[in-house]
């Protein structure tokens, strides 16, 4: 008797809203997808219109990559409480993962009519304008994100790409630098690194070190010196991990100066110098270091860049 009274209880606080959000989330956190799935068909099973159990079965679906099943969910969820504007949202991601791209949006629409400051309906909303080739739409939606959400890695980098469609490169350049002063590593700081340079801006750039593609601000020096400023240490720094963790990387480091030489040579041998004394696991047979008096040529797509002063790092061995 004892025993079934505390399953009715547990059943009975699992239908209370606040107490299945809790649960909901904390399952969707865990990523305990099937469990998930069963705990909400029970819930459905006793109260078959709750609309907070159809949103989270929904999202379990969606999870474990079954927007199928977890469409119908979601439509009862909205029906049966319009006013919340996450279950519009996720109405949406499901009908985008069933590429019905029309309703996906109207349902982003619907979610921002509940809620205006719902920051995912705002940003997927931009996405479909993206998609569809609606640039300004998108620029628009993406800056709005912004507003609310400054730091959003998504819109701050797709609206580089709709300034790129727009044909504007003062502002698609600030875009891309804006993106890498937040993000500088990953697959999406690469590609905007290749964006900014094809526009004729080396602020960063991408080395190969190793097998691995690095992103880089430029080295920079005392105007007629070879004194480092600390602009470029934290490109050093990173640079100076990766051949400290990986002994098997030999590197040149290749300085040029347009019409001096000696100075670009002593230049070398600063950045040498900086990486064996802040990273003493560098044996210095790894680093080789030389200056070139001449202008750096760069080819990005069918253009031809030349750099008076620059720093570039090779891999000569991995």
């Amino acid at each position: 008797m004892h025993a079934r009274k505390f399953l009715l209880l547990l059943s009975l606080v699992l239908w209370i809203p606040g107490c299945m959000s809790l649960k909901g989330e904390r399952l969707l956190k865990n990523e305990q997808y099937q469990d998930g799935v069963a705990t909400f068909k029970n819930i459905l099973q006793e109260e078959p219109q709750n609309p907070q159990a159809h949103y989270y079965l929904g999202r379990f679906y969606l999870a474990l990559e079954r927007p199928e099943e977890a469409l119908p969910h979601l439509k009862q969820a909205v029906q049966g409480d319009p006013e919340q504007g996450d279950y519009h949202f996720w109405l949406g991601v499901a009908y985008w993962a069933m590429r019905d791209f029309k309703l996906e949006r109207k349902s982003y629409l619907q979610a921002l009519a509940k809620d205006p400051k719902h920051v995912p309906a705002r940003l997927y909303l931009a996405h479909t304008f993206l998609d569809s080739g609606d640039w300004q739409e998108a620029l628009d939606n993406y800056d709005l994100v912004l507003r609310q959400a400054p730091y959003n890695p998504e819109a701050l980098y797709n609206r580089g790409l709709a300034l790129i469609e727009l044909k504007r490169p003062k502002e698609e350049a600030k875009a891309w630098k804006r993106y890498l002063q937040y993000y500088p590593e990953g697959k999406w700081a690469l590609r905007a690194v290749e964006h900014l340079n094809g526009l004729g801006d080396f602020s960063y750039r991408n080395f190969t070190i190793g097998y691995r593609r690095v992103t880089l601000e430029p080295i920079t020096f005392r105007a007629g010196t070879a004194t480092l400023l600390s602009q470029g240490k934290p490109s050093l720094q990173v640079l100076g991990t990766i051949l400290s963790i990986n002994h098997k990387i030999w590197l040149e480091i290749a300085c040029y100066k347009s019409g001096y030489s000696a100075l670009a040579a002593a230049r070398a041998e600063a950045v040498r110098d900086y990486l064996l004394q802040e990273f003493p696991q560098i044996e210095p047979p790894r680093l080789g270091a030389r200056g070139i008096g001449r202008k750096e040529k760069i080819k990005t797509g069918n253009k031809v860049y030349l750099l008076d002063d620059s720093t570039t790092f090779i891999t000569t061995r991995k």
